[in-house]
């Protein structure tokens, strides 16, 4: 009787150790950055980077494919298509992507409309460039894997990037 009671004990504490997530750590520029929203498209429940990029989030149940969003500093990245199941998925080291920037002088020769697309960048109190939202700083997503990713849409009126979740996956 005793035996049974400590298995079920086991069995349940091990069920819960072994929920599906998805994790990883998020750089840009080589640095870890906190305040990354994370979340499912289609789930209520949300986690942010912590202060060293790195995050957690539960597998949403009750679906097959869901599309994975990662959120902030004025760039989604929508990874689409993310199989649901009950492995632990790690997308290791993750660069999160960059605003193009651009000097002074570059900025001044733009025209009206593209400058309304632009964010100043200050060192201090001193302007030094800008972030030029139209373009990404590289034009491939850099992943914990042997190659860059260039397999991706940016949408630049909606500064979203779209990949696909095999695309990703065949990485590794």
């Amino acid at each position: 009787m005793r035996k049974t009671f400590y298995i079920s004990i086991l069995i349940f504490v091990l069920s819960g150790i072994a929920n599906a997530q998805i994790s990883g750590q998020l750089f840009q520029n080589g640095s870890e950055i906190p305040g990354i929203e994370v979340y499912f498209k289609n789930s209520e429940q949300k986690v942010e980077s912590d202060f060293n990029g790195y995050f957690k989030l539960p597998m949403p149940k009750g679906t097959e494919k869901n599309d994975l969003i990662l959120s902030g500093y004025g760039i989604t990245i929508e990874i689409q298509n993310v199989e649901i199941d009950t492995t632990k998925y790690d997308l290791e080291k993750f660069e999160f992507p960059a605003f193009k920037s651009i000097k002074i002088n570059e900025y001044e020769k733009l025209t009206k409309s593209e400058k309304e697309n632009c964010y100043p960048i200050y060192h201090w109190t001193e302007l030094v460039g800008y972030y030029y939202t139209r373009k990404l700083e590289k034009d491939y997503l850099t992943l914990n894997c042997n190659h860059d990713i260039s397999n991706f849409e940016y949408n630049s009126v909606s500064k979203t990037i779209k990949v696909d979740w095999n695309t990703i996956m065949n990485c590794k």
